[in-house]
This record gives C-alpha cells, structure tokens and sequence, in this order.
C-alpha cells in the first residue's frame, strides 16, 4: 500500500478544487445534529463511489458530487451497519454517563468509583479487541458493499471473518496506515483556520483511497470474491 499516495491522488484531479471543496462543505454540515445525518450519508455514499472507482481502474478515482441522492440512499446502508458494529462501544457510552445519576440516586460515592474503575479495567480492553476485530470486518464488508450495493453483505460475518483472517498482514498494513493517516491529518488542526479547513478537506479522501488501496490489495490476493448477496 502507498501511503504517500493517499494524500496526493487528490491533487491530479482535474476538478480537485469543486470536489474538495463540496467535501469540506459536507464535512462541516455533518456535524450539526439530525440534519448532519443526512450530510454525512451523504459522504460515506461519496466513499463507497470512490472506492468502486479505484476497484474499476480509474485514473481520477474521486467521484463528482451531481448525484448527491444516491450518495445519500449508498450512504444510508452504511451509516446502518455501522450502528450495528458499534452497539457494543454505545452501551459502554450508555454505562459511563449512569454512573453519576448513580450518586444522584443516593447511593455512595466509593460504590459509583468502584464501578466507573471496574467499568474501565474490564470492559475496555475487551471493546479495544472487539474493535480491532470488527472495524476490519466493518471496511471489508464495505468494499464487498461498494460492487454489491446490498446491505446483507456487511452481515455475513462468518464470511467476513475468513476474508480478514486470510489475509491478515494486509489488514494490519491497512489499519497501521488508516491509524497513522488519522494522526497525521489531527496534527494539522494544531494551525488555526488553514490547518482545521485543510483536515476537513482531506480526512475522507485520504481513509477513502487507503480502503480503496485496501480493496485492490485483497483483489490481488485472491481472497476476497465479491459476489452478489441476497438479504
């Protein structure tokens, strides 16, 4: 995988200013709560396009934004699958904000301390595994989903545990990679303004190409088969 490659591809884009600057746009709305759903289906819509892109060859990998409904519908499925992955680190979420209505309940401070400790020495470690399991699985099921476009393919687990376990030094280049990729673009918003409009500019474009470099990598090996599935 060209890690470099992730952060340049963007620039040989004839239309790179339009599309980054509608990324940016998209990025900031999808922040904004209930409405922000919307924009951030929007993006991982975008993702999936890019990644079929890279899949199929193309020289200018980044899609436009004219078929900003579909993008939202493509999106959809994956802001859904991505809800179901993660429904383990939102009941952790749910857990941590009980603990202070615990001591709003009239029960003690040292029991809400006790569990807030036992919360984090146990469950923690067990959620940072599952995560590192599942996040594979999750991009996986997503480029299988990016030639699919049905949302059954995110939940053949059995399927997308063979996929990850057989090629796992690919998987773990991939998430080194998205990792690092993360915290190169944070560093950026250390600068006010410019660095903050260039980290939402990049951040989806650059994770796009290294799950689309993802995909081509477990193509290459023969591993992953992309069919379609019936849900």
């Amino acid at each position: 995988m060209d890690f470099a490659r992730a952060f340049t591809y963007a620039f040989e884009d004839k239309k790179w200013v339009e599309k980054l600057v509608v990324t940016t746009i998209m990025s900031v709305v999808s922040v904004i709560p209930l409405f922000g759903l919307l924009a951030l289906a929007g993006v991982m819509g975008w993702l999936v396009e890019l990644v079929a892109n890279m899949r199929q060859g193309s020289s200018e990998p980044m899609p436009t934004w004219d078929n900003l409904g579909e993008k939202i519908a493509l999106g959809t499925n994956v802001l859904i699958a991505g809800l179901v992955y993660n429904l383990p680190n939102l009941l952790l979420a749910c857990c941590a904000f009980s603990i202070p209505l615990m001591g709003d309940a009239g029960r003690s401070e040292f029991f809400a301390g006790s569990f807030a400790v036992g919360l984090v020495c146990c469950l923690v470690p067990l959620l940072l595994i599952y995560n590192l399991v599942t996040w594979p699985m999750l991009a996986i099921g997503l480029i299988r989903y990016s030639e699919a476009r049905q949302i059954g393919v995110f939940f053949q687990f059995g399927d997308l545990w063979q996929a990850m376990n057989e090629q796992l030094n690919t998987v773990v280049q991939w998430l080194l990679f998205s990792f690092l990729a993360g915290l190169a673009l944070s560093l950026l918003n250390v600068i006010p303004c410019l660095g903050w409009i260039i980290t939402l500019a990049l951040t989806f474009p650059v994770q796009a190409h290294l799950l689309g470099q993802f995909a081509q990598k477990l193509r290459e090996g023969r591993k992953i088969k992309p069919k379609r599935y019936s849900v």
